[in-house]
């Protein structure tokens, strides 16, 4: 939100809210938090199933698709051409999120995390037309930073809604703090999914970031104000921890 008003980037050009079929980056809003990420290399522990992390630059691997859930009707095949009604993103509704560059459903399960051990795996699952209810999320807004409190209902914009994603089966809420993954991971954060409820807990609170949508108008930079002073301190605290973590590499 903060860099929207700085030249050389693009997020102020996103549409303002999200819609099924959008094309997103999820970026983690706890310090030292990555945007949520995944590629073809599996886990060599737990499930075998491909490595969900987050990742702190521009990458492609970054991109997800909003989709529906598997017991709901899918998108049409040439969305970003289709004259189907747009369905937007609402608080509360159950989704499918989708790795754009290999297909595979975010998913979690009972089978621990590979480095925070009492929390559970996420990994990418499946494909286009293979999945389970394994793969679905609840979207659960906090709130947001522009607009304030949003109803059960209401619209999740780019930016500056902070939101939380719950599994639908087990009522986890998917996190990213700082345990990071060994080689084999290329010491990318671990993503986990935390049992414990802990609504203050900013490594379960995601925003989006890039969002792209050819169907939505595109966004303004007026649209994402964002107050000097929350900026400046959140500035000041971002920098202090990352000194903080500033250690020796063992390697």
């Amino acid at each position: 939100l903060f860099q929207s008003h700085l030249r050389g980037n693009d997020f102020a050009l996103s549409p303002p809210e999200a819609a099924f079929g959008s094309k997103i980056t999820l970026k983690n809003m706890g310090y030292g938090g990555g945007l949520l990420h995944s590629h073809v290399q599996t886990y060599p522990v737990g499930s075998g199933q491909q490595q969900v992390t987050c990742y702190h630059y521009r990458d492609n691997n970054n991109e997800f698709i909003i989709t529906p859930p598997w017991n709901e009707p899918q998108l049409p095949a040439n969305y970003s051409s289709s004259t189907e009604p747009i369905r937007m993103l609402k608080n509360n509704d159950v989704v499918r999120i989708v790795h754009d560059q290999t297909k595979r459903n975010i998913h979690s399960h009972n089978i621990a995390a590979p480095v925070t051990k009492e929390n559970l795996e996420v990994s990418g699952y499946g494909d286009e037309s293979t999945g389970d209810d394994n793969d679905h999320w609840v979207v659960e807004v906090v709130d947001d930073m522009v607009h304030g409190k949003v109803p059960r209902g209401g619209p999740v914009r780019s930016l500056t809604t902070r939101l939380r994603l719950r599994h639908k089966n087990i009522g986890c809420y998917m996190r990213a703090a700082n345990a990071v993954l060994p080689q084999w991971g290329w010491k990318q954060v671990e993503v986990s999914c935390d049992k414990e409820n802990n609504p203050k807990d900013q490594h379960t609170w995601w925003n989006i970031e890039n969002h792209w949508n050819d169907r939505l108008p595109p966004g303004d930079s007026q649209l994402y104000r964002s107050p000097f002073l929350r900026d400046f301190i959140h500035l000041n605290v971002a920098m202090m921890t990352s000194n903080n973590a500033l250690i020796p590499d063992a390697d």
